[in-house]
């Protein structure tokens, strides 16, 4: 008699869902939207800074729709709030093909903010978070670093449909590509917790359901240790992060524009949308390097290495001239900044934080991204306008990267100060989370 094999842990659906998840939603959608900007502008007399405003009042609608998106996610049926979001993002992709005026644009980036943020960015570390309870750090990482596959795959796609059929039918085209990549895992897959099918995290022992118990029988319900909601909003902590949060998303700024910046130096438009390709595939490999770091050294000296990586990027892009493997090395550099946004974010805010309403305080936080990040695409837009050169901004972006180590730095130094529910000290409570980032 022959012992059964196990069946696959539903949490790696859950992570392939999420990986599809990034790369027909932030990969599709943001990452390989720069390679649209000058044959547009080229063709209806835009200029840059005029376009890219639908980026920043995409991230302008993030402020209102974040508040929202870690309760509806919670609260109501996953399957149902992500399928029509999505549908949502997927129209206002589709209607840049017949648009003829920049204030059309803008009211697509509005649409992205307010149904894509119920898909870009949060719901990904809130199913992750639920479904692994080991390896928890390697699992985002490796479903993040497919907004970067997804990008790196679909820019020079998306360039080829343009060169062949035009612009217009090739936001067509890249409207059906995204539902068929993403619709499917949202429509059927997904599960917001193991409970709901019956089941534990991946990763979870007999010691964990034990401490489970122990925790149910004095009383603490099935709440998890960390800061309330209410107090958390409150403390110099979460300011940091709501900080660190924005200054990371203006870097966002920078990625439609590296096409445009490439052959502003005498590049062509294809190595314009290959340098937008060497991001992403920056931003592969180092959610996958970040995912593990965190794992084994932990959030915040991991997240000290993004940002220098940043720095050294925009450093690399200041000097790079015409030397092309220079630039395509501080393209693959700079690729860090997505996976600061994706994946180490929510795991500081969990460090920080605690499980207790990680997914309330993650989206309040991630409102930094729109009051600071909306900012992004038109000032670097903007900078090139008034200058004929990106040195400038680049000059600026070098700073943002202090500013975020900074204030990374000072949440960290007053984190002892928060005060955690159900029971346990702040250090008892962060060795727990320290436990099962591990």
């Amino acid at each position: 008699m022959t012992a059964a094999k196990p069946r696959l842990h539903y949490a790696w659906l859950i992570l392939i869902g999420c990986c599809f998840m990034q790369a027909g939603g932030l990969g599709a959608v943001l990452d390989a939207a720069g390679v649209f900007f000058v044959p547009v502008c080229d063709d209806l007399g835009f200029t840059r800074s005029e376009l890219s405003l639908y980026l920043t009042f995409y991230f302008i609608a993030t402020v209102f729709a974040m508040p929202l998106v870690g309760k509806w996610i919670t609260k109501y049926n996953v399957n149902r709030v992500l399928s029509v979001s999505f549908a949502l993002v997927v129209a206002a992709v589709a209607a840049m093909g017949f648009y003829t005026q920049p204030w059309q644009w803008w009211i697509s980036g509005v649409v992205f903010g307010l149904a894509g943020s119920f898909i870009f960015v949060v719901p990904a570390p809130i199913l992750i978070g639920n479904w692994f309870h080991a390896h928890k750090g390697l699992a985002l990482g490796v479903a993040m670093s497919f907004s970067g596959i997804g990008g790196a795959a679909l820019g020079p796609v998306f360039t080829l449909l343009i060169q062949a059929f035009g612009w217009r039918e090739a936001y067509f085209i890249a409207a059906g590509i995204m539902a068929l990549l993403v619709l499917p895992w949202t429509l059927f897959v997904f599960k917001l917790r193991p409970e709901d099918v019956g089941a534990k995290p991946y990763g979870w022992t007999d010691e964990d359901e034990r401490r489970e118990q122990q925790r149910e029988r004095a009383g603490g319900g099935a709440a998890s240790p960390g800061v309330p909601l209410g107090k958390a909003l409150k403390t110099v902590p979460f300011v940091c992060m709501f900080l660190f949060a924005g200054l990371i998303a203006y870097f966002a700024g920078f990625n439609s524009h590296l096409p445009g910046y490439a052959q502003s130096i005498g590049f062509s438009a294809l190595v314009g949308s290959s340098l937008l390709t060497a991001v992403m595939v920056g931003n592969v490999v180092e959610k996958l390097l970040v995912g593990w770091l965190n794992d084994r050294v932990g959030v915040q000296f991991t997240v000290n290495i993004q940002l220098a990586m940043v720095a050294c990027g925009f450093v690399g892009f200041m000097f790079s001239g015409d030397n092309l493997v220079l630039l395509y090395a501080s393209a693959f550099l700079f690729g860090a900044q997505n996976s600061l946004v994706s994946v180490s974010t929510p795991l500081l805010i969990r460090q920080l934080f605690g499980e207790r309403d990680f997914p309330a305080i993650f989206t309040y936080a991630r409102i930094g991204t729109g009051v600071i990040g909306c900012l992004g695409p038109v000032t670097v837009a903007g900078i090139f306008d008034v200058t004929g050169s990106f040195v400038p901004a680049f000059g600026l972006g070098i700073a943002i990267t202090a500013l975020g180590f900074l204030s990374v730095r000072l949440a960290y130094r007053l984190r002892g100060k928060l005060a955690w529910a159900e029971g346990a000290t702040p250090s008892e409570a962060r060795e727990n989370i320290r436990r099962r980032e591990r």
